[in-house]
């Protein structure tokens, strides 16, 4: 297969966060494959909960059933992984979502590892995912900060710190690999690192490194295409998906 492409949708409308998650993906995709990343054009500008999330996903839908260059395989930057069973209904290609792909990374390089999140964060449905992936041994769980996820854009010391300081207690209290529950948290990780001598893993790096690991598998591209046929119906709105709804797509 000649250079695959992978699309790396950020679900929210944050421009300042996609060009950070673009930062992160083209360092990880390195001369493999070509990264294109995109955002939702329609949205909340930060997902922060249930309700945030299902407006993304309806957007980055949007955006990526407009797409019309091939594609091989679809990251959603986003650490809940909002839509990432939707897009799998549209498209035949793998679909990451940068939560799970980060948990199994973390599950293969530690014994033990942390989620540091903004206040967003929620310990409960972290326990419950990892529970359900069999990692609850090794997940300690989840530090939470009072930051906002738009905090990440604003380039202000105190967040770095606060990130700092909560991760550093992660591994006072055992963690051996962190995890940052946000896309956004990206430019920062290094420094992180750096600064708690465990490994830091960028959540947007660890889903296209599996997206890679998936089209290894893969020698040619789909001849019929990236998208699937769905079931053809009436649909009333959302007019980038309106041939994907037509019986002869």
């Amino acid at each position: 297969m000649d250079q695959p492409t992978i699309l790396v949708i950020n679900p929210n409308t944050s421009q300042e966060m996609t060009a950070a998650i673009d930062r992160v993906a083209q360092a990880a995709v390195g001369t493999q494959a070509k990264a294109v990343t995109l955002c939702s054009q329609q949205g909340p500008h930060t997902i922060e909960g249930p309700l945030d999330a299902a407006l993304g996903t309806a957007g980055m839908l949007e955006v990526i059933g407009a797409y019309s260059v091939p594609f091989d395989a679809v990251v959603v930057a986003c650490f809940g992984d909002p839509g990432v069973d939707a897009l799998r209904m549209l498209v035949r290609v793998p679909v990451v979502g940068i939560g799970a792909a980060s948990f199994t990374q973390a599950a293969f390089m530690s014994q033990r590892f942390a989620i540091v999140t903004p206040s967003v964060g929620t310990p409960a449905r972290y326990a419950a995912v990892t529970g359900a992936m069999g990692l609850s041994k090794q997940f300690i769980g989840t530090y939470q900060t009072d930051l906002a996820v738009v905090d990440f854009e604003s380039g202000d010391p105190a967040v770095l710190q606060t990130l700092v300081g909560h991760a550093q207690q992660a591994v006072k209290e055992g963690a051996e690999c962190l995890l940052f529950g946000c896309a956004g948290i990206a430019d920062q990780i290094a420094e992180i690192e750096e600064r708690v001598g465990v490994p830091c893993l960028a959540s947007v790096a660890a889903g296209v490194s599996q997206a890679l690991a998936c089209l290894g598998h893969r020698r040619v591209r789909l001849a019929e295409g990236p998208f699937r046929r769905v079931n053809p119906k009436a649909l009333e709105g959302f007019p980038a998906l309106q041939h994907h709804y037509q019986a002869d797509v």
